[in-house]
């Protein structure tokens, strides 16, 4: 079963300024989020539990793609493919098995593990608003020891339990 790892958020992240999260990006193997506030960019590192760097730049600055789906940090030249209003690849499957099911009008998250256990993450209700019609995105990270729920109040990040 997946447990909690962290819930990145305004409170967790220290900051009553950062508002709402309108995009994201989690790295291929679950340790580090990108997160496009309305007020600024953080890059979070998920062992270090602190933020990498932080620019204050409003939604993404210039380096957002018109379409809103890259991000391009023009310090290091890097790009991110992200997830947010406007959508983003979900890794809905598991390699291994499994899969990750979201109600977008109740904000549920249900995860069918491969041996067909269920286990309900109770964090998209808190991550967005269903009657504002905010955006609910769920998924695995591409290694699969990482899960996510995320919406404009907050990223949570769930690991992969002992013995699995």
């Amino acid at each position: 079963m997946w447990h909690y790892i962290i819930k990145l958020n305004d409170s967790t992240l220290d900051d009553a300024d950062l508002g709402p999260i309108e995009a994201f990006w989690i790295s291929p193997e679950g340790g580090e989020v990108l997160l496009l506030t309305r007020e600024r960019t953080i890059y979070w590192s998920l062992p270090d539990n602190r933020a990498l760097w932080t620019l204050r730049e409003r939604s993404g600055g210039d380096g957002i793609s018109p379409d809103g789906r890259l991000y391009r940090d023009l310090a290091s030249g890097l790009f991110y493919p992200l997830l947010g209003a406007h959508g983003g690849r979900q890794r809905r499957e598991h390699p291994a098995g499994g899969r990750i099911s979201v109600d977008q009008q109740a904000g549920t998250v249900t995860v069918t593990g491969s041996d067909g256990k269920i286990q309900h993450l109770p964090d998209g209700e808190r991550c967005h608003d269903p009657r504002s019609g905010d955006w609910l995105a769920a998924g695995f990270c591409e290694s699969g020891d990482r899960l996510f729920v995320a919406g404009p109040r907050g990223v949570v990040v769930y690991g992969r339990g002992t013995g699995e």
